[in-house]
């Protein structure tokens, strides 16, 4: 998709006019592997197998603290060591067994990095989503991966603390990076990769971690959010949100969870990293879609989605749309009302907002690009409305609709994607 990370400008809406349903989170996989539950997961390594996998380990009794997430009482994790004696590069991954396929899930893992000393580690934890299960994770010598997985060292050092992975067949068009994607790629959101910047630093102070910038012997929970509706990833650590991108295809598969050391000074027994209470929840969908879609030029109907989530205080939330013609021009526009009007102004399409309302919610005009569809995160302190901008508050229920040109045969013409009521909290 093109300008899925568009910068928001703006719109807004008053007086909750309809209410969206509300979905309770699906639990997909849960596991606090306090059970013994090594048949759950298939471990992949890079062939050198120089580390160990070892599941239902007690840490607590090592003089670890519990997870932050933990039961009172839970005292088990998994351990993962990598180039304990060969002195080579080495990667091991785990993958859950359970495929994930939802539309919208989130995936959060407590994650604990140990070293004693004050760096040169080399080891790099990996959390992962849209595994094949068979394909070992690795961000370095060599980069080798499947679906996306984000990777990040617990002693910095690296020049390269915190980086992302992308399969190539997920990169979306007109985006030449693929694999482990540059520090300045703009899914980084500024922060480049490196333990040093200001982003990590405040992040990750020291103390309580051993190396400002780096979740070194603390727990730190790691969070990945994937909708495959809109083709946005998302990687949190401690509710902080560190990097977002975009996507072609979907993310479905298996998660995952390993360690890489990348370089060939062998490991000491103080290094290891433990994953704790892995959860992966279906996520509902934002909004609830309403009004009758005409088929453009495409033969499909475009297709209006919403991304992040509804919490006006977070102003999180974005907009795409899908199946559109290529190259075509369009914008977002929204009301704080529902309304029918069918062919406005000779469009072959319906119109379902109004009567007044809003033009250019998230920045103004995009264009659909070779892969038909776009997107802008809006700002929900200031969205565009018939009168101005005003600030989205909790109870708030804005109905938005994708508006695009297309042709029928010669003739130049509009059309409309479905509309989208959201009720924001």
């Amino acid at each position: 998709m093109t300008n899925r990370i568009s910068k928001a400008l703006a719109f807004s809406a008053t007086a909750a006019i309809a209410t969206t349903a509300t979905f309770a989170q699906t639990t997909l996989i849960s596991d606090g592997f306090e059970l013994g539950s090594a048949a759950d997961y298939t471990v992949v390594d890079d062939g050198s197998i120089d580390g160990a996998d070892d599941f239902a380990f007690d840490y607590v009794a090592a003089g670890i603290p519990a997870a932050p997430r933990s039961a009172a009482g839970d005292t088990l994790g998994v351990r993962m060591t990598a180039n304990t004696s060969a002195g080579s590069a080495d990667a091991r991954t785990i993958f859950h067994n359970t495929v994930v396929n939802a539309d919208r899930y989130l995936l959060t893992v407590d994650v604990w990095m140990n070293f004693v000393g004050t760096s040169g580690t080399t080891e790099f934890g990996h959390v992962g989503v849209g595994g094949d299960g068979t394909t070992f994770n690795s961000v370095f010598s060599p980069i080798f991966g499947s679906g996306a997985f984000i990777s990040f060292t617990g002693d910095g050092g690296s020049g390269s603390d915190f980086r992302w992975f992308r399969d190539s067949a997920n990169t979306p068009i007109g985006d030449t990076a693929s694999t482990t994607l540059p520090n300045s790629h703009p899914s980084y959101l500024g922060h480049g990769s490196n333990g040093s910047g200001a982003f990590f630093q405040s992040l990750f102070p020291s103390p309580p971690s051993t190396i400002a910038g780096s979740p070194g012997n603390i727990w730190t929970t790691v969070e990945v959010e994937v909708d495959n509706g809109c083709g946005v990833i998302s990687f949190s650590f401690d509710g902080q949100l560190a990097f977002r991108g975009d996507f072609s295809g979907r993310f479905d598969g298996q998660v995952s969870l390993g360690l890489a050391d990348a370089f060939s000074s062998v490991g000491t027994a103080d290094q290891f990293t433990l994953f704790d209470n892995l959860l992966v929840e279906e996520l509902p969908a934002i909004g609830t879609a309403y009004c009758a879609v005409v088929a453009n030029s495409t033969g499909m109907g475009a297709r209006l989605l919403a991304s992040g989530n509804t919490a006006a205080a977070d102003n999180d939330f974005s907009l795409c749309a899908l199946d559109l013609p290529m190259n075509s021009f369009g914008m977002f526009v929204a009301s704080a009302a529902a309304d029918f009007v069918a062919n406005p102004g000779g469009s072959t399409g319906n119109l379902c907002v109004g009567p007044l309302f809003g033009r250019g919610v998230g920045g103004g005009i995009f264009n659909s690009g070779m892969a038909g569809s776009f997107a802008a995160t809006t700002d929900l302190a200031a969205l565009p409305g018939a009168m101005g901008t005003t600030a989205v508050m909790a109870g708030d229920t804005v109905y938005f609709q994708a508006w695009f040109r297309d042709r029928v045969g010669s003739a130049a013409t509009s059309n409309f994607s479905n509309g989208l009521d959201v009720t924001f909290n």
